[in-house]
């Protein structure tokens, strides 16, 4: 008897062995979402038996189980916090199961048990801050831009192209303008840049715009001892000092008062700080990103903004675009600011139906970035008081409730190809199914007429409606036919 007959023969055993001694909970669902392998770590974690819930459905032992969302969504989940059933508390993961074709037929789930953990944070009151706050020390003293630079995620391939750029550029000495309208992520940037850049001072921002001018000066160049009235006595040192050997990050550059404009390109050309009241010039290491989302060659012309200034702070330009200009990212990030919401509230994720991110994908995003976050807040905070486990229409903003879907622009958006592993054909299938889906739904899963229309053969119809897992919904026609 050959060795592969032998393997083939005794592998389920092999396998099931190995999956019990995974230190982890594996559970693995059929299309039905009947239960056709739990290891043992499930038994020990959920004190659930294997005999007891082999071919049952999953959802009758875990109501918020994530193996049910994979199921429908055909999409896999990583990492998600969440609470399967009541007093029991895991980290998990989730993703479809295929055949060698190339067919769904099932799903599997990795659940880490964190029950003890969230109840000891629990007497202690602070187990999401303690995590957040440990993130964001981790980002502030690592030497590396990858923990800012993993944050900016994109399909947009001109978008990714941009970040490729700012990480090639951050090493460099070179002052960068980063222009951008309000909420696409600056800030986000000029960090990403600085961390990446390994310089060994600190990133300082200072928003021109949110300082008045009376004290711009002050904090940008410090004061000695007594140089005015209410003057601290040991004098102060200004943002210029607080960044030596590091980045300082002018946001809103183009608010900056003209006054102050000659002295900015003083430090700049000559390399020394002096503060208010004193004459002591300091020498300074400082690199330079500054931001906009103003016109400043306008500016200029309108003789608000120096011109001898501005070009020695756009050295390196970066356009940072829009989110209505790379709308493909929007379920991305929409994703991505739920789990980490729903993760810092101690909340079981929050779905995000199609019906929503149609409308996500209409809307014109004048708030970008920062706009699609809050308002994906504000709806998990809508659902999780209502006691829902998705975002619905009425949790949107008032003025997001009545955008009309336009029906070929849900259907067809070219910056999602990129998501799909085999490209076009997959993407194209994505279409075909929804074609059918939405010609069934419009001749109430008449088939006969369905193929008519679409102008296939019933056979052909029959097969993919099969291939794609379209539901018949049960609606019948005039005749009483499916």
């Amino acid at each position: 008897m050959s060795a592969e007959h032998n393997f083939a023969k005794y592998d389920r055993g092999v396998f099931e062995y190995i999956l019990d001694n995974i230190p982890d909970s594996i559970t693995i669902v059929d299309m039905e979402g009947r239960v056709i392998f739990f290891n043992s770590t499930a038994e020990e974690y959920f004190g659930v038996l294997k005999r007891d819930i082999l071919n049952k459905d999953v959802k009758e032992f875990f109501p918020n189980a994530i193996l049910p969302r994979v199921l429908d969504s055909r999409m896999p989940f990583y990492n998600i916090y969440n609470s399967p059933r009541e007093n029991s508390f895991v980290v998990a993961s989730a993703v479809p199961l295929s055949d060698d074709k190339g067919n769904m037929i099932g799903a599997l789930a990795r659940d880490r048990d964190i029950t003890e953990i969230v109840r000891l944070s629990e007497l202690l009151n602070k187990t999401q801050a303690n995590l957040l706050n440990l993130e964001k020390e981790y980002s502030k003293i690592s030497s590396s831009g990858e923990a800012y630079f993993s944050k900016i995620i994109s399909n947009n391939a001109g978008f990714i192209q941009t970040i490729n750029l700012c990480k090639n550029i951050s090493k460099s000495p070179l002052n960068i303008l980063l222009k951008g309208e309000s909420g696409t992520g600056k800030e986000l940037f000029a960090k990403a840049i600085h961390y990446e850049s390994g310089r060994k001072g600190k990133f300082i921002p200072i928003n021109c715009s949110a300082i008045p001018r009376e004290l711009f000066e002050s904090e940008l160049f410090g004061y000695e001892d007594g140089a005015f009235t209410g003057a601290k006595t040991e004098g102060k040192k200004g943002k210029f000092e607080e960044a030596e050997g590091g980045t300082l990050f002018l946001d809103e550059i183009g608010d900056m008062p003209m006054e102050l404009q000659p002295k900015l390109l003083r430090i700049l050309e000559e390399g020394f700080v002096t503060r208010i009241g004193g004459n002591r010039q300091r020498k300074i290491d400082v690199r330079i990103i500054s931001a906009t989302n103003k016109d400043i060659r306008t500016l200029i012309d309108e003789d608000k903004f120096r011109r001898d200034l501005y070009y020695r702070l756009d050295v390196f330009q970066v356009n940072i675009p829009p989110l209505r200009e790379r709308k493909g990212d929007i379920v991305l990030l929409s994703n991505k600011f739920i789990q980490e919401f729903c993760m810092e509230q101690g909340i079981n994720i929050i779905e995000i139906p199609d019906e929503i991110l149609n409308i996500f994908s209409e809307y014109n995003w004048e708030g970008n970035v920062r706009e699609l976050r809050n308002v994906i807040q504000r709806s998990v905070i809508y659902a999780s008081q209502d006691g829902k486990n998705k975002i619905e229409k009425g949790f949107l903003p008032h003025y997001m409730q009545n955008i009309k879907v336009n029906e070929i622009s849900k259907v067809i958006n070219t910056d999602e190809i990129n998501q799909y592993e085999s490209g076009l054909d997959e993407y194209i299938e994505k279409i075909e199914r929804l074609i059918i889906q939405k010609t069934l739904e419009e001749l109430n899963f008449n088939k006969a007429e369905a193929a008519r229309r679409l102008k296939i053969p019933r056979a052909t119809l029959y097969y993919k409606i099969e291939k794609y897992g379209i539901e018949d919904s049960g609606r019948k026609d005039y005749n009483g036919k499916n």
